[in-house]
């Protein structure tokens, strides 16, 4: 990479703030990955959630996290920018998110981007070290279509945290899960289009899409795809428990005065008939 391109990437955030800001974000000029991490993610809050979580069950705070499906890595350079002792480890198969990661998350960090690794590899592969949390969120662990793959994941996740340790995994479901829909959401700058695309109900195999729509009118159509299982919280917990994990807790999100989702997950064995939920996964060790 040149020095030009070095320096290109790192303004990528600011040039795509201030294009959304002035309303001339368009299909040409957008960057994916930002647009990803804008519209999907959001690391302040997660991080939070896991040092919340994670103190409740252990009285202390974790210092050491890794992160599964890490893409551009943005929750590992949220989590070390938490406390001067935390540290990173980010794990994802595809090497040019991971460099885009690397310069537009890691190198703003300064000094403290070394407490940040990076490894390009199957999540399957990688054991060690050992972490106090571990963390696979945006659905991506839905990858593992089968019984038998999602087990050794979880048998292998097991393996790869330490004693005093626990796993995250966030989960989506209810009845608006299984139906082809679009929903569409708006953000600064552009619209974000969830496409439920095709579901299978023998097979639960469910295929998505992302789409991003701007003020001038263009979009960006299938920016990402995805082929996944629609996994169900009972097998999930189940084949966790299977795995030998001593304790499995459902995170579930309440609801505002007005029975919209909160935003806040709490421990739950009930939950609500809810169209469509968000829930958290939590498995320790």
């Amino acid at each position: 990479m040149s020095l030009s391109d070095d320096t290109q990437r790192q303004e990528v955030a600011s040039a795509m703030e201030a294009l959304a800001d002035a309303g001339t974000l368009n299909a040409e000029n957008a960057d994916l990955h930002w647009l990803y991490e804008q519209s999907v993610q959001n690391v302040e809050v997660e991080v939070k959630f896991i040092d919340r979580v994670f103190r409740r069950e252990f009285g202390r705070p974790a210092s050491f996290i890794r992160e599964d499906f890490c893409g551009t890595a943005l929750l590992c350079s949220e989590w070390v920018k938490r406390r001067s002792a935390n540290t990173a480890l980010g794990v994802d198969y595809d090497g040019p998110t991971l460099e885009w990661g690397r310069v537009n998350n890691l190198k703003p960090l300064g000094e403290k981007a070394s407490a940040v690794t990076l490894i390009q590899d199957d999540v399957r592969k990688v054991t060690s070290p050992r972490a106090e949390v571990l963390a696979a969120t945006n659905f991506s662990w839905w990858g593992f279509k089968t019984r038998a793959e999602l087990k050794e994941y979880f048998m292998i996740s097991r393996e790869s945290l330490q004693d005093d340790g626990m796993l995250l995994l966030d989960i989506y479901g209810g009845p608006e899960a299984q139906v082809p829909q679009i929903e569409e959401r708006e953000v600064e700058g552009f619209d974000y289009l969830w496409d439920q695309d095709d579901f299978n109900p023998i097979t639960g195999e469910v295929r998505c899409f992302i789409h991003f729509r701007f003020p001038n009118g263009s979009q960006l159509d299938n920016a990402f795809s995805y082929d996944w299982r629609l996994w169900s919280l009972p097998e999930t917990c189940d084949l966790l428990e299977e795995c030998g994990f001593r304790k499995v807790v459902v995170y579930w999100e309440g609801t505002d005065k007005d029975g919209e989702p909160s935003g806040k997950f709490n421990p739950d064995r009930k939950g609500d008939l809810a169209p469509a939920w968000v829930a958290y996964i939590i498995a320790f060790r």
